[in-house]
């Protein structure tokens, strides 16, 4: 009877079944909480370069890659899992995905907003500045609308709006994402009125919320209000975190709300939560009183004013994490 090609080459059937065995499918758009947790951990454990989730991992950005590589490459990833062993990393990754709402704002309805905002906030938020949102009742004018006050002045006053000097405003509000105009850093017509409206109510007392610019918060008091966070890129900040070749205990002034919900940074969160269980305290956070709920039309409102677009992408996180781990690659070398 002739062989099987099993026997020709020395292959018994277990053999040929294992290398046949197949790992879940996981992408670069593969949210963290559909992952299989015990697959993961396989996947990571692997040694498997062309493993799914190790390419998205590499994958997940432009420089991810060659941050790999230049951390170990696949076998420092398989190493590092195995040190935080099975039941734990699963319950790491586990404890992310259950975190997540199961409604989530999309990017383009977050607040536009980068660190070196939170002055600007901080001072749109509170009286006695440059700006001053009108964020009470007992609106300017009576007019709650934004677009109904810059109707309700006279030619003159319209006219210094629209050259960058105060008073004025218009719309809802607060303006719709990606709607206000006239934003930038010296804001004109609607943008200026939008963020000086509150100093024209009689109450130069309200229209107060307390920022608290580069502060620190605890990873575990942490909330994302996102309901996709890409496991793939969770996973290679973990991974960097874990080993030492990156460090995200800075937050690079994301914003986060009094209750503790993220509005900006939601990978370097599930990145140092799964790196080091939540046991890390952020430093340079932007803690905003408030809820998400009550805060969110406002702070969008005032990114577009300042003349920040709707961020659509994670590009700038990426560029923050690449500079972080371009410092503490020079860290190292010295």
């Amino acid at each position: 009877m002739p062989k099987t090609l099993a026997e020709v080459y020395g292959f018994s059937k277990p053999a040929l079944r294992e290398q046949e065995e197949q790992f879940a499918s996981v992408t670069t758009g593969t949210n963290i909480a559909d992952l299989d947790t015990a697959d993961a951990y396989r996947q990571m454990t692997s040694g498997d370069e062309n493993a799914p989730l190790i390419q998205a991992m590499m994958s997940a950005t432009g420089w991810a890659s060659g941050a790999i590589k230049g951390a170990g490459g696949v076998e420092a990833i398989k190493d590092w899992a195995e040190s935080v062993g099975e039941s734990e990393l699963s319950s790491r990754i586990s404890d992310v995905g259950s975190a997540l709402p199961a409604t989530g704002l999309p990017k383009k309805d977050m607040p536009a907003l980068e660190g070196g905002d939170a002055p600007a906030v901080k001072d749109a938020l509170s009286p006695g500045g440059r700006f001053n949102v009108d964020v009470e009742a007992g609106y300017a004018g009576d007019e709650p609308s934004v677009d109904a006050w810059i109707d309700s002045l006279d030619q003159e006053d319209q006219e210094k709006l629209s050259k960058g000097e105060e008073p004025a405003l218009k719309e809802d509000k607060y303006p719709a994402p990606g709607t206000i105009q006239g934003g930038g850093p010296d804001p004109v017509g609607q943008a200026l009125a939008f963020l000086i409206k509150g100093k024209y109510d009689g109450n130069q007392s309200d229209d107060s919320i307390n920022v608290q610019v580069g502060g620190s918060l605890a990873n575990s008091a942490m909330v994302p209000t996102q309901s996709n966070i890409l496991a793939g890129k969770s996973l290679l900040f973990a991974f960097l975190q874990g080993t030492g070749n990156s460090d995200l205990s800075d937050m690079g002034g994301a914003f986060v709300t009094g209750d503790g919900e993220i509005l900006d940074g939601h990978h370097r969160w599930s990145g140092a939560y799964i790196g080091t269980g939540g046991g890390l305290n952020h430093s340079n956070v932007h803690i905003v009183d408030g809820s998400a709920a009550d805060l969110l039309p406002a702070l969008t409102a005032i990114g577009n004013a300042i003349g920040n677009t709707q961020k659509e992408s994670i590009q700038s996180e990426d560029q923050y994490i690449m500079e972080r781990l371009n410092k503490l690659a020079g860290t190292l070398k010295g």
